[in-house]
């Protein structure tokens, strides 16, 4: 993450922050087809779509949420509309003058953040076999795109250009990277735990942005938004296989907010 104080305490949390118990079929790879038309489960994850009953939201418009109301994955109704940047449209946004070097920092900071999740949940989703996780992974590369391609649009340097996967030069995000594979890795429900604690620090770095492009703030301000999406999804995942989540960096109450779900 991009501030140390974030690290530590995203660091110290997480152990007591995941659950040890088996994870709910429906999260696994089973479900129906998703069609080409952006109505399938990628869609309904970013934009908060029914895939336990119809837990959609009206004004659901995820930066690169493009699905429709639809089908949820065990047959509820999403009432999202989810009109998304998934083309990179958000970038069209007028970009004057240069980046200052906070402003190249933070989007250094922030693209390192965004692979790190994507990473992540790339690993745990191959190792549990979880569709909600692969379809997150999905979501967390199209803001790596965003936010690289608002960068070159600064005519600063790619953040990220030749990165491995896994691999940081941070060596705090190393240090974080690696306790949080270990640690999803020991069940399907810490996973899934694991996902959750990432949006929610991803949502107070955001927040902890002080940059002067209005370009950027303006992306930071979509990407809070579908943190929070995929923070419902997590969330809702554990709660449906009777594991709830406990909110460890933002306040119980926002998190219960967010994601509609009672803080236990």
């Amino acid at each position: 993450m991009n501030t140390r104080t974030t690290r530590v305490a995203l660091t110290a949390a997480a152990g007591a922050a995941l659950l040890a118990v088996p994870v709910a079929a429906w999260a696994g790879s089973g479900g129906g087809d998703d069609d080409a038309s952006g109505s399938g489960n990628q869609a309904r994850i970013e934009t908060g779509m029914g895939m336990m009953g119809g837990w959609g939201h009206a004004d659901d418009d995820d930066d690169d949420g493009y699905g429709r109301g639809g089908m949820g994955m065990m047959g509820g109704r999403g009432a999202g509309d989810g009109r998304g940047y998934g083309d990179g449209s958000c970038l069209d946004d007028a970009v004057d003058g240069e980046a200052t070097d906070a402003d190249a920092a933070s989007l250094a900071a922030m693209a390192d953040e965004e692979r790190m999740a994507r990473d992540l949940y790339t690993e745990l989703a191959d190792a549990w076999d979880l569709r909600l996780l692969d379809a997150i992974a999905g979501a967390e590369d199209r803001h790596l795109d965003a936010v690289v391609r608002l960068a070159e649009a600064y005519g600063l340097e790619e953040p990220s250009a030749g990165a491995e996967a896994g691999v940081y030069a941070d060596a705090d995000l190393q240090d974080l990277y690696d306790e949080l594979l270990a640690q999803g890795s020991e069940s399907e429900t810490a996973a899934l735990g694991v996902g959750a604690l990432v949006e929610e620090t991803d949502i107070a770095d955001l927040r902890d942005q002080d940059v002067d492009s209005d370009a950027i703030a303006g992306l930071y301000a979509r990407l809070e938004h579908a943190s929070g999406h995929h923070l419902t999804a997590f969330v809702r995942a554990l709660d449906a296989s009777d594991a709830p989540y406990e909110a460890s960096v933002l306040d119980p109450a926002e998190v219960e907010d967010i994601t509609g779900v009672p803080a236990p």
